[in-house]
């Protein structure tokens, strides 16, 4: 089953970065990335293969943890 993470925060260089490190300290591949632009804040969406109940709510929790996050959501 593949799961969908949506991250919306500020416009930083680091977001996209630490969002995505967060699936490569768990040796994870993405199926799709997406990083956009609006205004002032990034959207973020990156879907995963995979993953267990347990891994998918401790990758969302720690995505809502990150500094620049204001939302976080994930869907499957």
């Amino acid at each position: 089953m593949t799961v969908s993470f949506h991250v919306e925060g500020d416009f930083h260089p680091e977001l996209p970065m630490r969002v995505l490190n967060l699936l490569a300290q768990r040796s994870l591949a993405c199926e799709t990335a997406a990083i956009v632009r609006v205004g002032d804040r990034y959207r973020i969406g990156v879907a995963v293969a995979g993953l267990s109940a347990d891994q998918t709510s401790i990758l969302v929790a720690k995505m809502r943890a990150l500094v620049l996050v204001d939302i976080a959501t994930v869907s499957s």
